[in-house]
């Protein structure tokens, strides 16, 4: 054996022993529970030409690395620290894997929040879900926390591995498939089956994305895997911790988790530099930029903006996304409170047009028009967003003095129509042609109608309403806040995603104001319930950007933005009420995470991609709220990770910052209609 050999296997072997030797120190006698089980740190060197590689663990090291291994005791848990040291000039990635046995790892749960919930068995095909493989690791900044847990729902048992570290860098990739190097602190956890009976979770740094990376909407890309260039002499820690415990269901697992987590980051508000007025006024803006005219209407072009430009589309678009509706209102009391007679005009304009012509011959709210589009499709999303609304300005007209009853009536007759289309268990169908026919036959956007109709309950002295929007309520309680199966509330997805619990928790709330004490307290539960897992799909930390990134110039804070479903793994500022909600679950639950994270979310989302004079953020127009927020290795269309995608519809953005600036307007409506 030659002298070099020779300094090698010395270096390993007391790699080995010091391993070993802090592995020992640090167990302290902790011992994890029998159906838990810790594997050996996985280690791999990328070989010279960037291709080949050698794998190692802790029990075998390279000849290039010294490993020191710590694990501590934390509250029904290990901490366990690995810190590398190069004796050359390297390039690794480690992994560590613990399993868990289970009876039948198909019944097996898993929750990575903001991304995967269960199975993701609601998701499609091109989308990460056990219906394309049966193991994923993904970017930790895919994750609203870096948090991944299994649960074995037949015993109550979970464990979860958090990455422990903070993460303050993310260069730009030199690829995004195959094997890439670069300094990233991201990295990566996975779950899944494991072999026999038992499941896995992992963790690896930097991220490996397996068996596919999802970087584009519905596109699952060959997997990636980065490798961390550590310089001779230098070091790197890497810290997770294993957790353990009971949950009696996934409900209580995510609420246990969420806790956990928010706990941990204790996010606190962002210093906002506009006040609320100013924000307002610079709102205001997109109201003239965005006025177009078809043939027969008049509105606020809302979708399909070139983001750089923001030239108008003429799109008209009623409900999500376009909000023609619920910024007219908007606009209205606003020129109103501010007395300006231009808004005032204009909101009254847009108005006219809808009321004269806004309806289909049977009374259905025209949803989308631009050019020559044949409205074949409804949504009860968009109708029951359209009629909150109406009733709204309604009300709105009454107390002003401006009446509307020939738009009552019409109003009336949509929500008696859309009665006749509830199904025996309480669900409505998710869409519907012009004859109110069903088209699509899924129940997940049940409880987007339940606040319409409380509303109109009141606005018509109607308790057939209001008995509707129980009837919804039974319905959302069995069927999407017990079996925690919230989905199908984005109008271009269909799949797990976060405006379905969040609009849940929304319609309990107002089921709440309009009940009796007996099913006041019911409600609050139900709402409570639904709200954590909203609020599971926001961000609790910042996630890290590329230097030369256009979000990072920008100084962007995630903590505060949610991502939007399992299938667009993307942020935005959709909020409304939500926020509105938490306040008043804190008051009600006295939980104060809710009114911490409901002022956490208003302070991140309302002026930091603001667009004004001097802080245009990559947006053509002031005003225009930017709406694909790409924070992570994403692309909805153009552009990637730390920058907006190159279109965007704003008319929601916009009436969602509104409505999280104009706190009490449903309170306010049922006060004046007891």
């Amino acid at each position: 054996m030659d002298m070099q050999a020779l300094r090698k296997n010395i270096i390993g072997c007391m790699a080995m022993l010091i391993a070993s030797l802090g592995a020992v120190e640090a167990q302290d006698g902790s011992i994890l529970p029998k159906h838990i089980t810790e594997h050996p740190l996985n280690i791999t060197v990328l070989g010279a030409d960037a291709k080949s590689t050698l794998n190692y663990d802790e029990e075998g090291l390279p000849p290039t690395i010294i490993l020191k291994k710590k694990i501590t005791q934390v509250n029904k848990g290990l901490r366990y620290t690995y810190t590398l040291t190069a004796l050359a000039d390297i390039s690794f990635s480690i992994s560590k894997q613990w399993s868990m046995g289970v009876a039948d790892p198909d019944l097996a749960q898993f929750y990575a929040p903001g991304f995967w919930y269960k199975r993701n068995t609601r998701s499609p095909e091109k989308a990460p879900s056990f219906k394309k493989a049966k193991y994923w690791s993904f970017r930790e900044d895919r994750l609203s926390a870096p948090v991944v847990v299994g649960f074995n729902p037949e015993k109550g048992d979970w464990f979860s591995v958090s990455r422990m570290d903070v993460l303050n860098n993310d260069p730009r990739p030199s690829t995004l498939e195959g094997k890439t190097v670069t300094a990233t602190d991201i990295g990566s956890l996975g779950f899944g089956e494991h072999t026999g009976q038992s499941i896995q979770l992992r963790g690896a740094y930097p991220f490996v994305e397996a068996p596919y990376s999802y970087q584009s909407k519905l596109d699952l890309k060959p997997a990636w895997q980065a490798f961390f260039p550590l310089s001779k002499g230098a070091s790197v820690t890497v810290v997770w911790e294993l957790s353990y415990g009971k949950a009696t269901d996934f409900t209580d697992l995510v609420n246990q988790q969420w806790n956990k987590a928010f706990d941990r980051f204790d996010p606190q508000p962002i210093p906002t530099v506009k006040t609320d007025a100013e924000i307002k006024a610079i709102l205001s803006n997109y109201f003239y930029g965005s006025y177009a005219e078809t043939k027969d209407l008049k509105g606020f072009s809302g979708l399909w903006f070139n983001t750089e430009t923001c030239e108008t589309t003429g799109v008209l678009s009623v409900g999500f996304c376009g909000k023609v509706l619920a910024n007219s209102y908007n606009l209205l009391e606003y020129g109103y409170k501010t007395q300006n007679e231009a808004h005032i005009a204009l909101a009254k304009k847009v108005l006219a047009s809808y009321y004269t012509n806004g309806f289909t011959e049977n009374g259905l709210i025209r949803e989308l028009v631009f050019g020559s589009n044949a409205e074949t499709v409804f949504s009860l999303r968009k109708q029951s967003e359209g009629i909150k609304n109406l009733l709204f300005l309604l009300d709105y007209g009454q107390q002003s003095g401006s009446p509307r009853p020939d738009i009552e009536v019409k109003v009336e007759k949509l929500l008696l129509n859309l009665v006749d289309m509830q199904q025996a268990d309480g669900s409505f169908p998710r869409k519907f042609d012009q004859d109110f026919d069903t088209t699509d036959p899924s129940k997940g956007s049940t409880q987007s109608i339940i606040t319409p109709m409380v509303m109109a309950s009141r606005f018509f002295k109607n308790p057939r309403f209001l008995k509707v929007a129980q009837k919804a309520g039974v319905y959302t309680k069995k069927n999407i806040i017990d079996k925690a199966d919230y989905f199908s509330s984005t109008l271009d997805a269909d799949c797990e995603d976060k405006e379905a619990a969040a609009i849940a928790a929304a319609s309990f709330y107002h089921l709440a104001l309009a009940s009796e004490s007996d099913m006041y307290d019911h409600y609050v539960a139900l709402a409570g319930k639904a709200a954590v897992f909203g609020l599971s799909w926001y961000y609790l930390y910042d996630v890290p950007f590329d230097k030369e990134s256009l979000l990072y110039k920008a100084g962007l804070k995630t903590r505060g933005w949610g991502n939007v479903s399992t299938e667009n793994n993307h942020i935005d500022v959709w909020a409304f009420d939500f926020p509105h909600v938490l306040i008043w679950l804190a008051k009600e639950q006295g939980n104060t995470r809710f009114s911490q994270m409901a002022t956490v979310i208003e302070t991140s989302i309302k002026d930091q991609m603001l667009p004004y004079k001097g802080h245009m953020v990559g947006v053509g127009k002031v005003g225009y709220m930017p709406e694909i927020i790409q924070h992570t290795t994403w692309d909805y269309g153009a552009n990637g990770k730390g920058f907006l995608n190159a279109h965007m519809s704003v008319g929601w953005t916009v009436a969602s910052i509104w409505e999280v600036l104009t706190p009490g307007r449903f309170q306010r409506f049922m006060e004046r209609h007891p």
